[in-house]
């Protein structure tokens, strides 16, 4: 794959499999756009960045605030006349159960999760246009199609009615040649889902995965950047699984899912 002189847009990109991914993409040549809310990790990752000679911008942005994210697109990103792949990786992850889930927890779930990448995209699409590569791809989950273990009932809610979103813009879009697919990685390996699970259990699901291995965020984002080249380019409105065959397999049992809440 050769992103040379691409313009790569990643929200989430100062951690986890949005950082993972504009590791890779640089390493290919893109001038990646870093959008994430974390001002601290976006400072190192432009150091690093830059110390490795890999081109990056950084913007600070809520990707759970429409208005947030259409400042960041029409006065920090105003300088770049197009996007060439546009990642929505953003996302956070709810603990509460189905009957303590919380009207605040469910809404910021789904504001981050699932609005925030409907924004991203609409507010990037003339970006799009412009660009070469004209393609998009939303961070989903194995949740989206089964239930999520380390999130709640928003968390998956959200990542479901994100694949209903790539599905549909990948309906409307492909008139104007734009491609939107999405990934539903199983169990990442991130520093977000170490914190929400602990050891033991991490133990059990890596021995739960037929490939038995957790998945590192570079597996994502390289899977990512298949969807956003030209090696895609008639690929579209798909969701591609990257779970080392876990969905080949029933879950893990509901006692396991209540202990990690407790």
């Amino acid at each position: 794959m050769d992103f040379n002189a691409k313009t790569v847009a990643i929200t989430g990109a100062a951690s986890g499999i949005g950082y993972a991914t504009a590791q890779a993409a640089a390493k290919l040549g893109a001038h990646v756009v870093a959008l994430d809310r974390d001002t601290g990790a976006l400072e190192t990752m432009r150091a690093d960045f830059a110390a490795n000679g890999w081109r990056v911008t950084a913007v600070e942005v809520d990707i759970g605030s429409e208005e947030s994210i259409r400042h960041a697109v029409e006065t920090d990103m105003a300088s770049f006349d197009s996007v060439d792949l546009l990642v929505n990786s953003a996302g956070i992850v709810s603990r509460g159960m189905f009957e303590t889930t919380t009207g605040d927890e469910w809404q910021r779930v789904l504001s981050v999760n699932l609005s925030g990448s409907f924004f991203c995209l609409q507010q990037m699409l003339p970006l799009l246009k412009a660009g070469t590569g004209r393609a998009a791809v939303n961070v989903a989950s194995l949740a989206a199609k089964r239930v999520s273990y380390a999130g709640g009932v928003s968390y998956t809610a959200a990542k479901a009615g994100l694949l209903g979103l790539t599905r549909h813009a990948a309906f409307e879009l492909a008139s104007v040649g734009i491609r939107v697919n999405a990934v539903c990685p199983g169990p990442v390996l991130t520093a977000m889902t170490q914190r929400a699970i602990p050891e033991e259990e991490r133990r059990k699901v890596a021995e739960m995965v037929p490939l038995g291995d957790w998945l590192s965020p570079d597996d994502v984002a390289q899977a990512i950047l298949f969807l956003g080249s030209p090696a895609a380019r008639m690929i579209t409105g798909t969701s591609l699984d990257i779970d080392g065959g876990l969905s080949l397999i029933t879950g893990a049992s509901f006692e396991s899912y209540q202990r990690s809440r407790q």
